[in-house]
């Protein structure tokens, strides 16, 4: 005779999801709004229910098993398709009502989307808006979770579920602290390869486009230091430790009052592209359409 099918309770699930993100059944509790004994009842009847244990527990620590860690993979699938029908649903609303989630790298962030975002509020003053940045790793995950609507990057990413198209293009500029360079002098970026040069992180588009850049030109940098923003940079830049390759608006202010100076190359002038991220599937919501035109 056929084993019948088990159930899963959603709602245990997304309680056993919580516990797995948080690390913590206490943190798990105060996210789900329930208390803690409750959560820990819930991991144990969704246990007993797939009988399975998903939970390695040692003391006060534990860790998700083999059979968990698979389980909160397909937890995120469940619970980022519940929020995409959930949009499917809103975007036949009108723009009169509800929110709009913006996730983009962090010089997007600061220097592109203020004055987009002002002009979309003033249009449509009663749609709650929130921006989140990050590097372009992030922003690309956010999208595949459903977490925002529209998604702007400063990097190519390669990712088979996503469409790619490109959005912006800027220029790069090569900084260093004020004095760094005789005024007028252009050298040859190979000249460079002795400098500290200041990087972003891992997982940043402004990280894979100056490593590109640097290849290219057949830098090969002596030495390197990380820094988590490209304002970072400038004025790392600018107090004498090395040299950075930021986006133009991002070094504009420093380079107005003097702190660092803008070398130019013999090889002429660095630009980049800016990407704007979908996922091909997703319904898109009133509000992301309306923001999307905006932009451009």
């Amino acid at each position: 005779m056929p084993t019948r099918p088990r159930i899963m309770n959603l709602h245990l699930l997304r309680i056993f999801a919580a516990v797995v993100e948080q690390k913590s059944f206490s943190r798990a509790a105060e996210v789900q709004g329930v208390s803690q004994p409750a959560v820990s009842k819930a991991v144990r009847e969704l246990e007993d229910q797939l009988q399975v244990v998903l939970l390695e527990r040692g003391g006060r620590s534990f860790r998700p098993s083999e059979a968990g860690q698979m389980l909160y993979k397909y937890a995120r699938g469940i619970f980022a398709m519940e929020r995409a029908a959930i949009e499917a649903v809103q975007a036949y609303s009108e723009l009169e009502r509800g929110g709009l989630t913006i996730g983009a790298s962090t010089t997007i962030a600061a220097w592109w989307l203020p004055k987009y975002i002002a002009e979309f509020s003033r249009q449509h003053p009663l749609i709650n808006i929130r921006l989140l940045s990050g590097n372009t790793k992030q922003v690309a995950q956010w999208l595949l979770d459903c977490d925002v609507d529209v998604a702007l990057v400063e990097g190519s990413i390669e990712d088979e579920r996503l469409e790619i198209r490109p959005w912006r293009r800027e220029r790069m500029l090569l900084v260093a602290a004020a004095g760094s360079f005789p005024a007028g002098r252009k050298p040859l970026a190979a000249e460079l390869s002795s400098w500290l040069w200041l990087l972003r992180e891992p997982g940043s588009g402004s990280r894979s486009v100056v490593e590109a850049e640097m290849r290219r030109l057949g830098i090969q940098a002596a030495r390197t230091l990380e820094a988590g923003s490209n304002e970072i940079i400038v004025q790392m830049a600018a107090a004498g430790l090395g040299l950075g390759l930021v986006p133009e608006a991002a070094a504009a202010d420093a380079i107005a009052l003097g702190r660092v100076q803008s070398i130019e190359i013999a090889e002429g002038e660095i630009l980049r592209d800016l990407y704007r991220l979908r996922l091909p599937r997703r319904p898109v919501s009133q509000g992301a359409l309306a923001f999307e035109a905006l932009i451009g």
